[in-house]
């Protein structure tokens, strides 16, 4: 093989990794709109990791104690579809989330028949994918990198 072709193929999969890594790390709370997320729900596929901002707390539900503990909520997105919200609570600090808040995720999409989840909300202890996360009133919760920073 040819040492150039090697070493371009090398270069490009160093830029999409870095470029993976920054889009899940280096700005959560950025986002200031849904689009990804709605196009994900749109395409009833799983979507590995998308970010979305300006969602709605539309309801409060139990945790979920089997195993792990989970917090759980419903969010409205802007096109008025439903998504629950996941987010393990073993891995970050719980997130104080209140009816009408406005939030971002960086997480896992999976579509579940008439609505979705979000999941995979925090640092992935294994480094196999971007570290999620949720932002809050100005707060990041689940991204340890940025979470040391949060008052509560």
């Amino acid at each position: 093989m040819d040492k150039r072709f090697v070493g371009s193929i090398v270069l490009a999969a160093i830029a999409t990794s870095s470029i993976c890594f920054a889009v899940g790390s280096d700005h959560p709370g950025k986002i200031a709109d849904d689009s990804a997320l709605v196009a994900a729900f749109e395409s009833h596929k799983r979507v590995d990791y998308v970010e979305a901002g300006n969602l709605t707390v539309s309801q409060i539900l139990p945790d979920d104690t089997k195993g792990l503990t989970h917090q759980k909520w419903q969010a409205t997105l802007s096109d008025g579809n439903t998504v629950t919200i996941i987010y393990n609570t073993d891995l970050g600090n719980r997130v104080p989330v209140k009816i009408g808040d406005h939030f971002g995720v960086g997480g896992q999409y999976i579509p579940t028949g008439h609505e979705g989840i979000i999941h995979w909300l925090h640092d992935d202890p294994k480094h196999m994918r971007p570290d999620g996360y949720v932002y809050l009133n100005g707060f990041v919760y689940g991204d340890g990198d940025h979470e040391d920073n949060n008052k509560n």
